[in-house]
């Protein structure tokens, strides 16, 4: 079924449910259910980041978003939840624990009521999350929730962080947990002081708790990684190696995560927001000998205090651009300065590349934007069977009610079994966690029809895109390949040796080059061409 063949049949479903429990007083809460659940994937994806306190995340939604909205900094930890949604006019709303109303607020507010503070450690404690609008191109898309993150220990940490998290751990660890089961995907940030054989923290990311993770829903990202510099001039590369680390000491990784990327968020978030006078002092920075200014920077201290008669920048200068790019972000800065570019733009260009956050934004619309609406509606199909299963553990749901609730369960159920796109999300599940032994050629085969490369039939039957209207040539090529390919999978299925997990993802992938050949062949009658 089409995508909005789809969403049309689950209009049709969610109006008719919410039209008979409407009728019901016992089954309100159920109503407003379906309500919710309904509007939800109406709305662009929600997409939480989550992680370790001080991994990063603010740092990170910055960079996604290009500029400077959520506050970061040195505080160890902030109390809230910051659910980022577009809105032409920026403002914010506070919603509370308790029974009180919602309380509108400026945007400069946003900072005091995230930090720690405790002037206001009462009133940050009873606020439940705080709802942010801003007119940002990537919130058309989704929907970014800031967690407060998942409390944890370390002996670097100072005696105050310690006493916060004492105290409050236990609750920001929970609230990060709701969050997380609650989104429809999860960006799960690793620091990269983690060390590969630290499993305590790997441990938190498995779970009832942390809702459905799996590689459809979650990408991880290693934070941090400027860090690496100097002992490694490529970050990205030194990044990768930790990435391997880890997932060589612990396998499970793959079944959780899509990816995990590198990324030096404060690098990114610097590229976009680098100052007219921030470049300026660059560029004379980058007159200096590359020896010379390689040891002035390795120690940052010395950087931003340290006057030197070579140095045309002033220590509080220096200070400036450190704050908005580190100094591996400063070093790449003048490297590329070095190799001639002389504008600010392309010199922000070539930082972002730098930084991991091109990738990371191509990986995060590809991989979840693919396929926004069946992990939405996936979400809001698992939120209607456990509100259908508590509402038949109610006494005052009988006669009518109960034979009302039964057909909104079973028509939410037959939905599920049969849409199509539900059965190959199994698939990719079943072999993201190594459940399916196939040749390098099935894999591509899987990952293809199955829209990891992209949604159009062409990409989906792994040939290239063609600008223009399709020609005849062109679809009887595409049904060619649609049809061999699916009589492959269908010997596939009923191999002898096969596992009843690849006999199953067979007959799947069988379904789906069928149904592209169907489709190729409905075009081509419309069209007027021999069939």
């Amino acid at each position: 079924m089409s995508e909005t063949a789809l969403q049309q049949r689950v209009d049709r479903l969610f109006e008719s449910a919410i039209e008979e429990t409407g009728q019901s007083h016992a089954l309100k809460s159920m109503n407003r259910e379906l309500r919710l659940a309904h509007e939800r994937i109406k709305q662009p994806m929600r997409v939480a980041i989550v992680g370790l306190i001080k991994a990063g995340k603010s740092t990170l939604m910055n960079a996604l978003l290009g500029e400077t909205v959520v506050a970061t900094g040195t505080v160890e930890a902030t109390f809230n939840v910051n659910w980022l949604k577009y809105g032409q006019n920026p403002s914010l709303v506070v919603h509370f624990k308790d029974d009180r109303p919602p309380e509108p607020k400026s945007l400069d507010d946003l900072e005091q009521l995230t930090r720690r503070s405790d002037a206001y450690r009462e009133y940050l404690l009873a606020i439940k999350y705080i709802e942010v609008f801003y007119p940002n191109k990537i919130l058309h898309t989704m929907n970014l929730i800031d967690t407060p993150g998942l409390a944890s220990f370390y002996g670097a940490d100072s005696d105050n962080t310690r006493k916060f998290l004492e105290l409050y751990g236990e609750d920001l660890t929970a609230t990060t947990h709701q969050e997380a089961a609650n989104a429809d995907a999860v960006l799960y940030l690793f620091s990269h002081s983690i060390a590969a054989e630290d499993t305590l923290m790997l441990e938190m990311f498995q779970g009832p708790k942390m809702g459905h993770v799996n590689p459809i829903n979650s990408i991880g990202v290693l934070t941090r990684v400027d860090a690496f510099w100097p002992q490694c001039d490529d970050a990205l590369d030194g990044g990768q190696e930790i990435i391997a680390s880890l997932q060589n000491d612990h396998p499970h990784l793959r079944r959780l995560f899509y990816s995990i990327l590198p990324m030096c968020g404060l690098l990114a978030w610097g590229a976009q927001t680098l100052t007219n006078e921030e470049f300026t002092i660059l560029l004379e920075l980058a007159q200096i000998s590359e020896g010379r200014f390689r040891r002035i920077l390795r120690d940052a201290a010395m950087f931003t205090t340290r006057e030197y008669d070579d140095v045309p920048i002033s220590p509080i200068l220096r200070e400036a651009v450190l704050d908005r790019l580190g100094q591996y972000g400063i070093w790449q800065a003048y490297r590329i300065l070095q190799s001639g570019v002389n504008d600010q733009e392309t010199l922000t260009q070539a930082l972002l590349r730098t930084s991991g956050l091109p990738m990371l934004k191509d990986l995060i619309l590809s991989h979840f934007g693919n396929r926004a609406f069946l992990i939405k509606l996936d979400t809001a199909l698992r939120q209607i069977e456990i509100a259908c299963f508590w509402a038949r553990q109610r006494e005052s749901i009988q006669g009518q009610d109960r034979e009302i609730l039964k057909r909104v369960e079973t028509g939410f159920g037959q939905l599920r079994d049969q849409e199509q796109g539900f059965y190959e999300l199994s698939v990719l599940r079943d072999y993201y966690q190594g459940k399916l032994p196939l040749t390098e050629n099935e894999v591509q085969h899987l990952l293809q029809v199955t829209g990891e490369h992209g949604l159009s039939d062409r990409q989906r039957l792994g040939l290239p895109e063609i600008e223009g209207e399709l020609t005849e040539s062109d679809l009887r090529e595409m049904l060619a390949r649609a049809r061999e390919y699916a009589g492959y999978w269908r010997r596939r299925a009923i191999d002898p040796g096969a596992s009843r997990e690849v006999e199953n993802a067979s007959g799947v992938l069988g379904d789906a080059y069928d149904r592209i050949s169907y489709q190729l062949l409905e075009t081509m009658k419309l069209h007027g061409f021999t069939v």
